[in-house]
Parts: structure tokens; sequence; C-alpha cells
């Protein structure tokens, strides 16, 4: 069959030939994260948002501007003597700028904010994964091109944009493993545009969220290898960072521990999808897809061989002891997807027992510091819990009325909330219902109580 390209220079033995190379390599298309550990971040997700609305708005700027570059860009633009000069760049400076940071003033300005490598890499993934082949980046500007703009802003706007530059691609396009959060994606996307006020204030609040969400469920997914369900999502507990929690709770248990525990096993199934990426049909596979392009087919012996074959040229690439990886039996009768599974074993035994940890663990480490640093909430001894505070609530509330003409009755509102990972147990519930009760939000439809609902007064 040879379905994988094991020859020529992009084939993989090249990749697993220790004088040609002798680093691993993980699949870009699977999550942007990088091991080498270097200064660029993105916690702070206003770069980010800069990021991927320059790529909805089709704007270059020009980087990392001075404030005399700034004040300069004023005098070529306008034509002014020096007095006037400094005037107008102390109005510029006073309305658009704190700290020496442009703070947004509409949806336009979101272009003018400035991004690390790193902030544009995470930038391009969610682009890829939610935006690309759809109508929404068409729709996103005709919202910002509907928005009035002064002459200030327009002066700005003219001063940042490089008409000549382009924006450099720093990573591959994303495929989506996960459907159920990509349509959830554009769903509430369409609701933010609905509105340029809405949308500036909770875009950058927006696109962290479902950056955890979505990297979050793929762990978790992946860890279920071929019998996991594309379609389903997985049951990962939020707390409220308002309230207190305990070990027996299942935002504990069945939350940020539990997601942990399979983000360590990332890259090794990064390393896995990079090298059954290089096959004849040029397609990037989880495990799911394995199973459902082989299961059943004539192809199936032959492309489990194949990876069979991958599996022995690894371990001659890094050669130690395996006898003590345990394969165990995987519940699928695709035999090219329980090989990938094995193949996973082999990778990440490897890892944990080859003395190669620091770029296994430090795969995952800014994408942990992200979550723990914008949604996580220290508890003593029991670590850190994930989950989200009031103004998070207030945000998802705000864009599920906007799909349902401002009015949801509570019990459905909370199943809304589960579609978009917010699934709380009953203690968190109480305290969210709670919230609504404090802001007035709630209305009942009868005495006992049962039928309330939330109305749209925020």
């Amino acid at each position: 069959m040879d379905w994988l390209i094991f020859e020529g220079s992009e084939g993989i033995d090249t990749f697993l030939d220790r004088e040609k190379n002798n680093k691993h390599k993980g699949d870009e298309r699977l999550v942007p994260f990088k091991t080498k550990n270097d200064i660029n971040r993105y916690e702070d997700f206003s770069g980010v948002a800069g990021a991927f609305s320059r790529l909805m708005s089709g704007t270059v700027i020009k980087k990392d501007m001075t404030p005399e570059e700034i004040k300069e860009g004023i005098r070529k633009k306008t034509d002014c003597d020096e007095e006037d000069l400094e005037k107008l760049f102390r109005i510029v400076r006073d309305m658009y700028f704190d700290g020496g940071k442009l703070v947004p003033i509409n949806v336009k300005s979101l272009s003018l904010l400035d991004s690390n490598v790193t902030q544009r890499q995470v930038a391009d993934y969610l682009y890829s994964l939610f935006i690309e082949s759809t109508d929404l980046k068409k729709r996103y500007q005709q919202m910002a091109d509907a928005e009035d703009t002064n002459v200030f802003e327009k002066l700005l706007f003219d001063i940042f944009e490089d008409e000549k530059g382009e924006e450099k691609k720093t990573v591959q396009k994303a495929e989506c493993f996960l459907p159920y959060v990509r349509e959830m994606f554009q769903k509430d996307f369409t609701a933010l545009i609905q509105n340029a006020d809405v949308f500036k204030s909770y875009i950058r609040r927006f696109l962290a969220y479902y950056y955890m969400f979505y990297v979050s469920q793929l762990a978790v997914k992946l860890w279920k290898f071929d019998q996991g369900d594309r379609n389903e999502i997985e049951k990962i507990y939020m707390t409220l960072n308002w309230e207190g929690i305990s070990k027996v709770r299942p935002g504990y248990e069945y939350g940020w521990k539990y997601v942990t525990e399979r983000l360590g096993h990332m890259f090794s199934h990064s390393c896995v999808m990079f090298l059954l990426s290089h096959n004849i049909e040029d397609r990037h596979y989880d495990y799911i897809g394995l199973r459902e392009r082989f299961e059943g087919t004539p192809e199936d012996e032959e492309a489990a061989r194949e990876i069979r074959e991958v599996r022995k040229k690894y371990e001659n690439w890094i050669p130690m002891d395996y006898e003590n990886c345990i394969h165990k039996s995987a519940g699928s009768e695709c035999k090219t997807s329980r090989e990938a599974e094995r193949l996973f074993e082999t990778i990440d035994y490897q890892f944990i027992n080859g003395g190669r940890s620091s770029h296994y663990n430090g795969y995952n480490k800014k994408f942990i510091d992200f979550v723990q640093k914008n949604f996580g909430k220290r508890r003593g001894t029991l670590g850190y819990t994930v989950g989200v505070n009031e103004n998070d609530i207030v945000m998802f509330t705000r864009i599920i009325l906007l799909e349902n003409q401002g009015r949801i009755r509570l019990s459905a509102l909370f199943d809304e909330f589960d579609k978009r990972g917010l699934i709380f147990d009953r203690g968190s519930k109480k305290k969210v219902t709670e919230l609504f009760e404090k802001m007035n939000l709630l209305e009942k439809r009868s005495d006992s109580g049962d039928a309330q609902y939330v109305k749209y007064v925020l």
C-alpha cells in the first residue's frame, strides 16, 4: 500500500535518522506549543486579540512604535507647526494611551495592539480553527466599517497602518478535531459581532476562554485514543472563583487536575501526529480519524504494519531498554489506530524514562501558565482549580440571551453553559443562581419558583 512516506528529504526516515536529526518535532496542526522556553508568552491575551483582529480586518501595522515615532507620524500626516504638533500629540497620547500602551477605543483600534511571535501563533491557531472557510471575517469587517470614527482615530490608524507590509505567518494551519467547540465558537462570535461595543468589551476574554476550552477538551479526547467520540463534549467540571472548594467536589477531581494529568502527555501525542502526517494523503489524523479511515478496510493491515515499522525505527533512533514499555489492549478492531496508540506508548515511555523530560514538560508550560493566570485560583494544599469569575458568567449569559431573544429558562441556560464547557456541579449552580438574583436578572413564572427565567437587562 505504501501509505506512509519514508524516503525523501521530508520522509519519516530523515526525521528518525540520528546523523541528520536528533530532535523531536510536534505537529503544529494539533496545538501551537513549542518546546523552547523563551520570553515570548501569552498570559496577556491583548496581543492575541490584536493579532486576531488583524487577521480579521486584513490590517498590517508597524511594530513597536515609540512615542517619538508616533509624534513624527503626526507631523507627516498633519503638516502643523511645533507648538500645534505638541498639543495634538498630547491629545492623542492622553486619549488613546495609558502607561505608553494603546487603549482600544473601538473595534478597529484592536488591530493596533502589538503582539509578540507567540501571541501571533495562538491567534493564527484560533483563526484557522474557528474562522477559516466561514463568512465571519466578512461580517466582522461590516461591523467594524459601520463604527463611527473621529479625526483623531483616523489619524492614529494612518500612523500605525503599514500598507506595504505583510503579516508574517508563524504557524501552520490548525486541524480542528472538535467540531462541537468550533460550532459553539462560531455561534457565539456571530452574537458578539451584532454589537461593536459588546464585541470590544469581551473579545480578549472570549478568545482566551475558547483557547482554554478547546485545548483542554483536546487533551482529554486524545487520552481516549480511538475510543473517543468526536461529537461529544468531555465532562470537565469548572469552578467559580468566588466560591469555596473541597476535594469531594467534582470541580477538583474532574476539573483542572483531571486536565493537567492528560496535558502532561501532549508532546507524545503531537510527535505521533507529526510522524503519521507524512502520508500520501497529506492528512493530519488523530486516533479517531485513523479508526474512521481504516477500520474494516482492505488497507488496515498494511497501514498497521507501516506504523509498526515506524515504531521500530523510533526505538533504533533513541536506543534504550523498551522491554518494560506496556502496550495495553485497545478496544478498537482497527489495527491501524491500535498501532498508532502503541507508537504513542513507546514515545511517551521514552520521554518519561529516558532522561529527556525537559522538552516533554516544557511543551505544555506556556499553556498551563496562561490558564492558571487567567482562569486559575490557588486553593492552598489543593493546588490550582480552574474556573470563571462573575464577569465571565455575565459575558456568556449576555451572549446566550442575544441568541435567544433576550430571555431563557434558567435550566436551559445551564444546558447552554454545558455546551460551552461551563459545566458546574449543584453547588456552583446555586452560586450562579444567587448571582442572578443579586443582579435582579431572574423572573419567576409560577408560585413554586420552578419556572425561572433569566431576562436581558444587562
